[in-house]
């Protein structure tokens, strides 16, 4: 009976564990000492329950100076992204920050009414690419660019919080 008792409770702190996302066990792998729950919850906010593979790009602890570049795949239903989360401290100050990219096969228009419908528009940066910001907060911007042909859509969107 101990036994499955214990095998049960093994079982159960390893989906825990598989509860965290990457980021998480990047921030412990690497002993990342500063603004770790603020990189946590951007991090568990955008990666929710979705699959993910992340890599550390680069890592600087200096005294006062510390900064953290995580790259990878962020996994959709009907799509993939590339993800990047930053994370910079300096002088008590955090800044932690994500961009997510990924090509949508629609006109940016289409994409416009699925992604962006509840964004503010904020103008061009050129003729193809558009910006917008999220209605409830002006740290959540988004970038729609046109292909040439406009089968394409490239969509970034990216969050900064400090």
């Amino acid at each position: 009976m101990s036994f499955k008792l214990a095998v049960a409770t093994s079982l159960l702190l390893s989906t825990q564990a598989f509860a965290q996302n990457s980021v998480d066990t990047i921030i412990e792998k690497y002993n990342v000492t500063h603004c770790k729950s603020e990189l946590s919850a951007l991090a568990s906010d955008i990666i929710g329950s979705k699959e993910h593979r992340l890599l550390v790009s680069n890592q600087t602890s200096k005294e006062d100076f510390e900064s953290l570049l995580v790259s990878g795949v962020l996994e959709y239903k009907d799509r993939q992204s590339h993800i990047i989360f930053s994370m910079s401290h300096s002088g008590g100050h955090c800044d932690v920050a994500y961009k997510e990219s990924f090509a949508v096969k629609n006109p940016c228009i289409v994409v416009r009414e699925e992604v962006f419908k509840k964004w503010v528009f904020k103008g061009k940066l050129n003729d193809q690419t558009h910006v917008f910001s999220h209605k409830r907060d002006d740290n959540f911007v988004g970038y729609m660019t046109s292909t040439k042909d406009g089968s394409y859509c490239l969509v970034s969107r990216q969050k900064t919080s400090s």
